[in-house]
């Protein structure tokens, strides 16, 4: 069976809108010239409404980054042999991304996990070293492409699912767009040699 790889935070839109919202609100109490006796609590709250739309930004990028990655360096051995450091540096993330949802799962308040000690900086921190493993994986595809040019006519993705797998029958796939006017290549010897082209 799947292994349960946590949780995902589902869109912020009503948490937008809300944090919309109240702003404007808190705006127009400022306003007011009967602000005086509470002006603080309100600089309170537009600075509290101003982190957690900041959060909820962070946090979605953060988690878009982190998607991508992860059904790379967990769902592929072969690749973290060839990006040991950046495996290590996504295992690290990983770790720390699955304590943050594990305890918003727990206490699902937007205000409370937003406002959480650090958590912006956290999250901002983890988007800067996913970016950092995403380089790792893009120079060395960039090295695969270069020692193979014709890698450079299919995605991203695309070679990362050939060279993720140790299955050599994984190319035949792309073959259209490797090479023109070649659907499939015959294999031999349990595949291990190329014997002709279709």
């Amino acid at each position: 069976g799947e292994v349960s790889r946590g949780h995902i935070l589902k869109g912020t839109d009503d948490i937008t809108t809300s944090i919309d919202e109240n702003m404007t609100a808190l705006q127009a109490m400022s306003g007011s010239k009967f602000v005086v006796p509470f002006l603080d609590e309100v600089k309170s709250w537009e600075k509290k409404l101003s982190t957690i739309g900041e959060c909820c930004d962070i946090w979605l990028v953060t988690q878009r980054k982190w998607q991508y990655l992860e059904g790379i360096f967990v769902g592929s051995d072969d690749i973290r042999l060839q990006l040991p450091d950046a495996a290590k540096e996504f295992d690290k993330i990983d770790k720390t991304w699955m304590k943050i949802m594990a305890d918003t799962a727990k206490n699902t308040n937007a205000h409370d996990a937003c406002l959480a000690e650090g958590r912006v900086g956290v999250l901002t921190e983890m988007s800067g070293n996913l970016d950092k493993c995403q380089k790792s994986l893009t120079d060395y595809l960039e090295t695969k492409r270069n020692a193979f040019p014709r890698f450079f006519f299919i995605s991203d993705d695309e070679l990362l699912s050939v060279l993720g797998t140790s299955d050599v029958t994984s190319i035949q796939e792309h073959m259209l767009k490797l090479f023109d006017n070649c659907a499939e290549l015959i294999f031999a010897r349990n595949n291990r040699i190329v014997k002709g082209m279709v």
